[in-house]
């Protein structure tokens, strides 16, 4: 493993254990607790569908531009993404 794998790999332990450390010394109630990450949990999901269609949608404007100036090449990437 090169040095910024590991670098990643500590950082990403660090964030799991504060996270853990913090919900077990939050001042709420368990059920509150949970709520909060619930709540959390799915804006982070709406947030990454949100992203993965803005992505998506770019790559198939990407993909149409692409096709008006290569003709033949862009038909053949469209048909292969089932645009």
């Amino acid at each position: 493993m090169n040095n910024s794998s590991k670098l990643i790999s500590v950082l990403f332990a660090g964030v799991a254990v504060g996270a853990v450390i913090g919900l077990l010394l939050s001042p709420d109630k368990g059920e509150e607790t949970r709520d909060h990450v619930s709540d959390w949990f799915n804006d982070l999901c709406y947030r990454s569908k949100e992203k993965a269609n803005e992505l998506a949608e770019k790559g198939v404007n990407a993909v149409r531009s692409m096709k008006s100036r290569s003709g033949e090449f862009g038909e053949d990437v469209e048909r292969t993404l089932g645009l």
